[in-house]
């Protein structure tokens, strides 16, 4: 029997803790030193020497790893604190690869988990007292997050001529609260733990059997554990979770530190069967993917980083013609006072997707513009709900702070009249140039093909492949991902999802003298961007369940009163100033929430959890019944360029089974079925 994380209550009931950056201060040694817990981070003297000595020599990790057979490793750490423990372990494991190009370890993961991370400065300042570690330390600070709670997830390429990743995944929380959102399959998820933090005499709050019973949940079997204590209620607590302790020879002048084992007994599992997601196929050679826009894209260069070809089937010429064929769409994230899971969704997704933009733009500034963005208090209701936002006392002002009207203007260029939320990362990006990149950016890592002028009008599964029906006959493909937008309605099996299309219109306005010197986005009751190439964008209109009309006036004008009335400053007089525009049709869901996972099968989850009111235990059902190879990644609505960087790399781990980049509560509430399981739950059969 596997056991499996059933509860209800911390799934809609999440403590929503706001994140503290560490308060430090700085020894004579230049040091630095914690004033919560009355302890130095870090001895610089040997320092590098310890964590290689405990963590790296302690754990074997340099054979652990020469004996891997997967393409991955995990590395769970309790303590982030400077990074010092991860930016070493990241030096080892690139001469490792370097020694071994051949070997099939290409990825490492690190998870780790700080109550009080370090501010950037304070990051910087700690890093200078490590100069061989300057080239990873350098990277680490360049994706280093905003202190907010959850997981942050910051890949890093390990060098030019070489395929092999390092990822870190940085839970900022307490760790009693973000150890147990992880997700962890059956098989378990940590090769090896870094068992750190304060000493325990300085931090009994963490060191608790709570904790060790948590990281016994996440261990796969045979896996090894190290920390430099050897104090006896840390033993007894590890034992007592199923770890198998020695004791070895301590660092310097501590005379003993504990090494473990860990032999799994009892399966452990925090996937409730109605939410399971399928891996790839071993008979999968390449993954179809059907669509031509930033979702189709994104996924190949999500699968091209772990070394999987892939096909896209695009129904144009070429790529980015519907919805993503906008010149410039507004880049920043969803956030509400509540921080429920669309919050969590659209801020984590932001600064993903952040990072990766900033890389593609560094390459070519045609991608996009990270020049601000400012949502303005337009109306009453709009102000009230910015203030819960910054009330809230959730999100860092690196993110997102309340500014008045005379900075607003100052910030953008241009006269505005009401009082703003700031986000000072993000911006605009161009959908077309950015699939071009990132298409671009996967072919250099896999083979990646684009079908052009080929639609599917239907699929069906048959002798182990799907066979899609396309003008010019029929393709085989083994395992295939529908990423089509609102075209997804149109096939079969995704006829019973609760999807609908959104259209929207966008004017492309000639600049003038006062738009010339707007230098941000502007968010209102529509949205303008900067000027690129001597016009804006303005827009957008919304039009509920419509999926197929022209470019007209009505809609052009609607989106020139939106601007007049919010931003006069900026006055449009005359429509003659509009050079034409886009339209855009987008599929979206009742909920909001995107959809990423396997294709349910629509008449067999009816059928197979029709009693889950009875409450069963989640063990005595099977698995969520879906299509064979079959997954979707859908329903981004107007939040693309936010939210499709992160659910690619959802689906890329689910496929491959690696470490997911969210917690499960909310990897559960994106899983295309969850609107049926919600449904059957309350006793509603009609679905």
């Amino acid at each position: 029997m596997i056991l499996c994380d059933t509860s209800i209550k911390h799934l809609f009931k999440q403590k929503k803790h706001t994140i503290s950056a560490a308060n430090l201060s700085w020894n004579e040694n230049g040091e630095p030193t914690s004033v919560e817990f009355d302890d130095i981070y870090f001895n610089t003297a040997d320092g590098l020497d310890e964590t290689t000595y405990v963590f790296i020599e302690n754990n074997y990790l340099l054979q652990r790893w020469q004996d891997c057979t997967s393409a991955f490793y995990v590395v769970g750490e309790t303590g982030f604190g400077s990074g010092l423990n991860f930016l070493v372990t990241w030096q080892h494991f690139a001469r490792f690869r370097t020694e071994n190009p051949a070997h099939p370890l290409k990825r490492l993961y690190f998870i780790s988990f700080e109550k009080y991370p370090l501010s950037e400065n304070d990051l910087v300042k700690a890093h200078d007292r490590w100069p061989t570690l300057a080239t990873q330390a350098r990277l680490l600070q360049s994706q280093y997050p905003v202190a907010m709670a959850g997981c942050h997830r910051l890949p890093f390429s390990m060098t030019p001529d070489d395929d092999s990743t390092v990822i870190l995944d940085l839970w900022f929380g307490d760790i009693k609260d973000t150890i147990t959102q992880l997700s962890v399959p059956p098989n378990g998820l940590v090769d090896s733990w870094f068992l750190d933090g304060f000493a325990p005499s300085k931090n009994p709050e963490m060191w608790n059997q709570e904790l060790y019973n948590n990281m016994a949940k996440l261990s796969k079997d045979n896996a090894s554990l190290a920390t430099f204590t050897a104090a006896g209620d840390v033993r007894r607590g590890l034992q007592h979770a199923g770890f198998t302790i020695k004791k070895a020879k301590g660092f310097g002048k501590k005379r003993e530190m504990i090494t473990a084992l860990f032999n799994r007994s009892t399966p452990y599992t925090s996937h409730n069967p109605w939410y399971h997601r399928p891996a790839l196929s071993s008979e999968t050679q390449r993954v179809t993917i059907i669509g031509g826009g930033v979702a189709s894209t994104s996924l190949a260069y999500a699968l091209a980083q772990r070394g999987i070809d892939s096909e896209i089937i695009c129904q144009d010429d070429e790529l980015a013609i519907g919805a993503s064929g906008n010149l410039q769409g507004g880049f920043y994230p969803l956030l509400n006072s509540q921080h429920d899971f669309l919050s969590q969704c659209y801020s984590h997704g932001f600064h993903y997707a952040k990072n990766q933009y900033r890389a593609l733009i560094n390459d070519d500034s045609s991608v996009g513009d990270l020049c601000g963005v400012l949502s303005l208090d337009s109306d009453d209701k709009t102000s009230t709900a910015h203030k819960k936002v910054i009330d809230s006392d959730i999100f860092p002002q690196e993110l997102v702070r309340a500014i008045d009207s005379a900075t607003a203007s100052q910030l953008s260029g241009v006269e505005i009249a009401d009082n703003a939320l700031y986000y000072s990362t993000g911006g605009w990006i161009s959908p077309k140039q950015l699939t071009k990149s990132l298409l671009a950016k996967a072919q250099a890592r896999a083979s990646v093909i684009v079908r052009f002028n080929r639609q599917v009008s239907s699929m069906v599964f048959a002798g182990h492949q799907w066979l899609l029906a396309l003008q010019d006959g029929i393709h085989q493909a083994t395992t295939v991902v529908i990423a089509s937008g609102h075209e997804m309605m149109n096939l079969t099996q995704c006829e019973h999802l609760p999807l609908y299309a959104t259209a929207g219109q966008v004017s492309h306005v000639s600049e003038s003298k006062q738009s010339g010197s707007l230098n941000m986005v502007l968010c209102y009751q529509g949205y303008m961007t900067p000027s690129k190439n001597g016009q804006h964008c303005l827009g957008a209109s919304f039009n509920r369940d419509v999926s197929d009309y022209a470019v007209n006036d009505i809609e052009h004008k609607q989106n020139v009163d939106k601007l007049n009335s919010d931003v006069p400053s900026l006055r449009i007089n005359n429509l003659s100033t509009i050079n034409g525009g886009k339209v855009g049709v987008r599929g979206s869901v009742k909920d909001n929430l995107p959809m990423v996972g396997a294709v349910p099968d629509y008449l067999q989850t009816k059928s197979t959890y029709s009693d889950l009111p009875k409450g069963k235990p989640a063990h005595k059902y099977p698995n969520a019944p879906v299509h064979q190879q079959l997954f979707m990644l859908g329903g981004l609505g107007s939040r693309g360029l936010c939210s499709a960087p992160m659910l690619s790399e959802i689906l890329s781990c689910q496929l491959t089974q690696e470490p997911m980049p969210v917690s499960q509560q909310l990897l559960d509430q994106l899983n295309p079925n969850r609107y049926w399981i919600k449904q059957l739950k309350k006793h509603n059969v009609d679905i």
